[in-house]
């Protein structure tokens, strides 16, 4: 039979098995015979069949070739230098290619590719494997005419480093669907069988488009190599169509090697500053620590480095994130719609992926900027199998003191340095280990012998490993510790060392499970604590403070879940998920109780409760649903909807509207009860204009339960009873989010705008309980609108230019009104609580960058960043603050920056 050769190529089974082929002898002479008498021949006295396409075998005809007997050696002397390529399997199918070498994906394993090529062709396998296009089989080309639809499976890889790809697209044009791998590369598509096109995309990889005919179910594993010619892309988004697939409604994948295009200030890249071009995410001010995602307060983040927390987050004061750049692989966001396998914070988590080493060479990237200077190194102890990556910054800023005309500027100091390192073994292809470390410190002292230190350690363990192609686990334990001093010797006799930490261990068990048209994920995920509140002892033989220490804290954190992705028609498609937590507290410690006729305080103490060790304090637990559907309208628009609650059983004690070093941790106790955040979002997403342009509309609202405030004026350090400074109040947050994106072209740009309200209510029964009588007001990080326009010009692959501007609502405020005097004490009437706003901030940064040309013979291949930070040295108000000054009170302005901040960083990679 003959048949085109699509038809041919995509309907016979494919098989590399050579050894196969030098069964048929050639039982007649064949000298000076055409291909059509030949194969008329062959087919009659051999068990073969040929395949092919009339048009390419009109002229050919086979001469005398000595010494050959078998069809292999015919073929292969008739077809060279004529570009024709075959294969024959074990079944006798002898298939005509055409101008294409064939991948045979039914013999293959792991991530190596078997391909058949005539002996004089010049298609290497390697060259195949970059092709843009390829053509496949899928399944057993018996099983082509069953009813039903089948499952594609398999992974994308990083061609260069062996890397999983995550994130990577898997579209079928033709049908309007597609999947995303997931943060092992992993992807599953359920399809009907017959002949397909399968593009595999991601940003800053050459795409791929492969011809596939799916008979039955398979594996089709893919390597993506990166793009060479072009820049890398400078747009912090979502990667192109995600947008419609994901489930989630405000999912955001950050770029990496795109975010260090973007202005910096101090010249140094930082991933939680660069959140802040995302809808939904802003800060308080200008060099503020945190930020603050749709209404949740900043603590309500879950930052994961290796799996594992970080307690806080930023370097020097806020202005540089604590995470190092060079080690970041992958960033994801998620503002809602949070998977199941995620908990412990109500309002965000962003999950940070670190990089594997490429396994193959030693090769480093250095950076130098006005205050800090990193480094990276990575390569392998066992070519593929053992491999490392370290990296280490540090920061030398005292010389910018110095230079500053401020005599209290000269007399402070500030420093910081962390470390990196990963080290990854492939044992075979179905596991491999990764052990992981973070260790970072802070030092600061601001023209007094006070000294603030603090300090991050992470270490973490997985174990990844593949039952089969449909069946996989990860298996991790982790351990995350912070802690800080406050070291004060001005008088020797008063000199003092106040202390906090909080220890946490976790074991997390993860399973993926691909069955017919469903993808489950679950697990249990298990977290250990111990705080130390706090700490007050001498500083020395000399001095005289009596020590001090808060009863230390521990609880456990156990959580089961589950979720199941699945499809229910071609448009519409669901996640549905379920998260089981619960929560206890443990002794020893020492509880009081308090009549319920009079606000909690020393004197309303009826009761003292012992719980000795191991006794349970309190118990909480919940479930925790999470819910999403897709519905694609076309292959240009999607509509989505999700629903996800939350519980904290972990809070952040602090009334300051940024976080600080010197915060403290807090677990739920016998009075303090689990934050609860109930979240339902709406997303429309349509990408237009050839696919060049993305628009998302997302509203939210969100309410939350059982959150913190406390009475004015208190403190909140070394308090042995600190629930009798704590207010149960609730909160309530909704708003509505635009973002434009133009990510393809020399010129890209992007808009996002916010607007959000976040309203927070007091729940106290006693006057000093009830804020504002009992009205919402403002929450401290309520800034209703919020505007972000960035602009990328891509002159050449070694010149581009970059802008952002950015616009926001000042946060609310608390102003004096009045004044007065009894018996001579000059009292202050207060305004009600946030009543009122410190002015807007508007905020313009520019970056240029030039690279180095890309000639390999080079030893170091450097890159120059050129940035201005607040071009237009404006004077934005980070806060107002008032003086008394003889019996009035004076309000001022304090702006962290108020001139443009100028800075240079320079890169090497070699």
């Amino acid at each position: 039979m003959k048949l085109t050769t699509l038809l041919l190529i995509l309907t016979i089974f494919l098989t590399t098995n050579l050894r196969g082929q030098e069964k048929y002898k050639i039982p007649f002479s064949y000298k000076n015979l055409s291909f059509k008498e030949f194969v008329a021949k062959a087919e009659d006295q051999l068990p073969i069949k040929f395949y092919y396409k009339d048009s390419w075998v009109t002229d050919l005809k086979l001469s005398d070739y000595p010494g050959c007997e078998t069809m292999t050696c015919v073929l292969d002397n008739l077809f060279k230098g004529k570009r024709l390529r075959y294969y024959i399997d074990d079944s006798g199918n002898v298939v005509i290619t055409g101008d294409f070498a064939v991948i045979d994906m039914n013999t293959t394993t792991g991530n190596e590719i078997n391909v058949i090529l005539p002996v004089d062709s010049m298609v290497t396998k390697e060259s195949v494997l970059k092709y843009d296009s390829l053509n496949f089989v899928v399944g057993n080309p018996a099983d082509r005419n069953r009813p039903g639809d089948v499952v594609l499976t398999g992974y994308v890889i990083n061609g260069a480093t062996k890397e999983p790809i995550a994130g990577a697209n898997i579209y079928v044009q033709k049908l309007l669907k597609g999947t995303i791998a997931n943060a092992a590369g992993y992807f599953k598509q359920t399809l009907p069988r017959g002949f397909h096109q399968v593009q595999f995309s991601f940003i800053g990889m050459t795409g791929k488009m492969i011809n596939l005919n799916i008979c039955g179910s398979g594996q089709m594993n893919v390597e993506m190599y990166p793009n060479e010619i072009t820049l890398n892309e400078v747009i912090v988004s979502t990667k192109k169509n995600n947008i419609l697939k994901g489930f989630e409604v405000g999912a955001e994948k950050i770029n990496i090697a795109s975010f260090k295009l973007l202005p910096t200030l101090m010249g140094d890249a930082d991933i939680l500053k660069s959140l802040t071009l995302v809808p939904g995410v802003h800060i308080v001010g200008e060099g503020s620590a945190g930020y603050n995602v749709r209404g949740g307060s900043a603590d309500q983040n879950l930052i994961l480095l290796y799996g594992a927390p970080i307690y806080n987050s930023s370097h020097f004061f806020g202005f540089f994130s604590a995470v190092n750049s060079d080690i970041i692989k992958d960033v994801t966001l998620y503002k809602g719609g949070i998977p199941s396998r995620y908990g412990g914070r109500i309002s965000s988590v962003l999950n940070i992926e670190s990089k594997d080493s490429n396994g193959k060479e030693f090769k480093g990237r250095a950076s130098l900027s006005p205050i800090t200077t990193s480094l990276m190194v990575e390569g392998s102890l066992i070519k593929d199998t053992l491999t490392y990556i370290l990296t280490g910054r540090t920061t030398y800023s005292d010389w910018i003191f110095n230079l500053i005309n401020d005599p209290a500027i000269h007399n402070s100091k500030a420093s910081f340095y962390d470390l990196n390192g990963k080290m990854t073994y492939n044992v075979n292809k179905k596991n491999k280990i990764d052990v992981s470390s973070y260790l970072s410190h802070d030092y600061f002292r601001f023209n007094t012998n006070t000294e603030y230190s603090y300090d991050n350690s992470i270490f973490s363990l997985k174990w990844l490993h593949s039952f089969s192609d449909k069946f996989s686990t990860s298996i991790s334990i982790n351990n995350s510790f912070y802690n800080y001093d406050i070291t004060n010797r001005d008088i020797v006799t008063d000199a003092y060392i106040l202390s906090h930490r909080i220890n946490s261990m976790g074991l997390k068990v993860d399973f993926n499970l691909v069955k017919a048209k469903h993808e489950f994920n679950f697990g249990l995920d298990l977290n250990k604590y111990a705080v130390m509140p706090g700490s007050y002892y001498p500083a020395g033989d000399s001095s005289l403070i009596v020590p001090k220490t808060i009863e230390e804290q521990r609880a456990l954190e156990g959580a089961l879940y589950i979720d199941d992705k699945f499809t229910l028609t071609k448009f519409l498609s669901a996640n549905l998920g379920m998260r089981m937590s619960s929560f206890f507290s443990f002794g020893p410690q020492t509880v009081y109780t308090y009549s319920p006729e009079f606000t909690k305080s020393n004197s309303s103490i009826i009761d003292t409760l012992k719980f000795s060790a191991g006794n349970i304090i309190s118990r909480y637990a919940g479930p925790e649903l999470r819910a999403s559907l897709n519905f694609r309208i076309s292959d240009k628009n999607s509509v989505k909807i999700n629903y996800n609650r939350t519980r904290q059983y972990l809070h952040l004690l602090s009334n300051t509207t940024s976080i600080s070093p010197t915060d403290t941790w807090k677990l739920c106790d016998y009075y303090l009860k689990p934050e609860i955040g109930d979240q339902v979002a709406l997303g429309f997403y349509k990408i237009m204009l050839k696919n060049t342009i993305e628009t998302s509309v997302e509203i939210y609202y969100k309410q939350i339960r059982n959150m913190v405030d406390f009475n004015g004026g208190s403190t909140l350090t070394m308090i042995d009873n600190i629930e009798q400074s704590m207010i149960d109040v609730k909160g309530k947050a909704y708003g509505l989010e635009f973002a434009l994106k133009k990510t393809g072209g020399k010129v890209r740009y992007s808009l996002g705008y916010t607007y959000s309200r976040t309203f927070v209510k007091s729940l106290g029964k006693f006057r000093n309980e009830v804020i504002n009588s009992g009205n919402w007001y403002p929450a401290n990080y309520d800034k209703p609108n919020d505007l972000v326009v960035t602009f990328q010009y891509l002159y050449s692959r070694r010149l581009s230019f970059s802008a952002n501007y950015a616009y926001s609502t000042g946060r609310p405020i608390t102003y004096p009104l009045a004044t007065y005097s009894i018996r001579n004490i000059l009292l202050v009437q207060y305004s009600d609580r946030n009543m009122y706003r410190i002015p807007d901030n508007s905020r313009l940064d520019v970056s240029l960058t030039v690279s180095g040309n890309l000639r390999t013979h080079k030893i170091v291949h450097p890159n120059l960043t050129f940035s201005v930070y607040n071009l237009l040295g404006r004077e934005n108000p980070y806060s107002v603050y008032f003086q008394k000054e003889r019996q009035v009170f004076k309000g001022y302005l304090l702006s962290v920056f108020g001139r443009a901040i100028p800075s240079v960083s320079l890169n090497f990679d070699f």
